[in-house]
């Protein structure tokens, strides 16, 4: 059974995650606006969204680099539900999150799947 969380608790395991960056690196993140937004699995009006269940949450913006222009925000999005799916307990949840986190900031500093995997970037 999946494990659920209030969307406030979610959110403080996702804010905790992005605390495991270090400080130049967030400051960098900061500096370019990016917003950290956590996805309930609808979309806006309220209908079922089309995001492969297996999608736990994705970086939008430029796939280049973080120093390319690009049109803003540029966000990293946390899909709650695919992810509570994954998880049992509150620590995978929270090892879940954290990975999710992390793989997709390494997006936003303009990492490939290919890069991630070598560089092992998780917590």
């Amino acid at each position: 059974m999946p494990y659920h969380v209030s969307t406030d608790e979610f959110e403080f395991v996702a804010r905790a995650a992005l605390d495991l960056v270090p400080e130049p690196l967030r400051v960098r993140m900061e500096a370019d606006n990016l917003l950290i937004a956590i996805r309930d699995g609808t979309d806006d009006d309220g209908s079922s969204d089309d995001v492969d269940e297996r999608v736990l949450g994705y970086y939008q913006g430029d796939t280049e680099s973080v120093f390319s222009a690009y049109e803003y925000p540029k966000r990293i999005v946390l899909i709650q539900p695919h992810i509570e799916r994954w998880c049992r307990t509150y620590d995978e949840l929270v090892a879940q999150v954290t990975d999710t986190v992390l793989h997709e900031v390494a997006h936003y500093f303009g990492m490939n799947h290919d890069d991630i995997r070598q560089t092992r970037l998780r917590h």
